[in-house]
């Protein structure tokens, strides 16, 4: 049986490497992006059914069509996935706009709070579904250099879905997370790109070229995630201190960002 899904923030990054692992596997994807035009051309080119929606998670009633439009579609919603995010690095708090730091709590944590409350509604009225939400750099707490925005808002997120987990926990909807460690994305890619040269650009892409990892291998675990968990409220990281010590000690010549460079 086809399964339905929407990634929000899947135009791009490891949102749209989500979209296509699961697509590839069969299952039909809403994608969503703050630009209509932008998803419905990325839709386009995943193919496998996919349907392209216009989608600010900051605005509650864009998030609410977007699963209204989802489930006319495709007829239910099997899967959500809060994705949409936004990293904006490498200014200390002192010196990180307000502008900033508001549009990251914004898409972040309003917009997966929204992200959640409109899935879990949604998923309620057809008996079932699962949603997961994305964690990042400070979801586990430990303080991140150059990050304290960005990383002030994962660990909301992570506040929100163990909470969540709970308050939900007995009921028709699965609650889960995954931390895909560092992906080399988009937003990674431009967050980086800022950094002068120097020595500490180049200590900076030596720890990157051990911890980074492509979007389509990270995707392709996760999707794997999704069709197989039962688990509710677990959280599955990828980039787990055991691996990071395989990769230095079997992996000195690992090199993930020669493919962008």
């Amino acid at each position: 049986m086809t399964k339905h899904a929407v990634v929000t923030g899947s135009t791009k990054g490891i949102g749209r490497g989500l979209a296509e692992a699961l697509a590839g596997r069969g299952w039909r994807v809403a994608i969503a992006s703050p630009s209509g035009d932008e998803a419905r051309a990325a839709a386009a080119e995943i193919g496998g059914g996919a349907a392209g929606f216009a989608c600010d998670v900051r605005d509650a009633g864009q998030v609410q069509a977007l699963f209204d439009g989802a489930a006319a579609t495709f007829g239910s919603v099997d899967l959500w996935v809060n994705n949409a995010g936004l990293a904006l690095t490498g200014a200390e708090l002192a010196e990180l706009p307000a502008a900033d730091f508001r549009q990251m709590l914004e898409i972040n944590v309003l917009g997966t709070m929204q992200g959640c409350q409109v899935a879990l509604t949604g998923m309620r009225a057809q008996g079932r579904g699962a949603i997961y939400n994305v964690f990042g750099a400070g979801s586990d707490g430990q303080p991140v250099p150059h990050m304290i925005g960005y990383a002030t808002t994962k660990r909301a997120v992570q506040f929100l879905t163990q909470s969540l987990a709970e308050e939900t926990r007995g009921g028709p909807v699965l609650l889960g997370a995954i931390s895909p460690g560092l992906v080399m994305s988009q937003g990674f890619l431009r967050e980086h790109a800022r950094m002068p040269a120097g020595p500490e650009r180049d200590a900076r892409e030596a720890w990157v070229n051990v911890i980074g990892d492509h979007v389509e291998t990270v995707a392709a675990w996760a999707a794997d995630i999704f069709e197989a968990n039962d688990e509710h409220g677990a959280v599955f990281s990828w980039l787990t201190p055991e691996k990071i010590a395989a990769r230095q000690r079997d992996e000195p010549g690992r090199d993930v960002l020669a493919r962008y460079r």
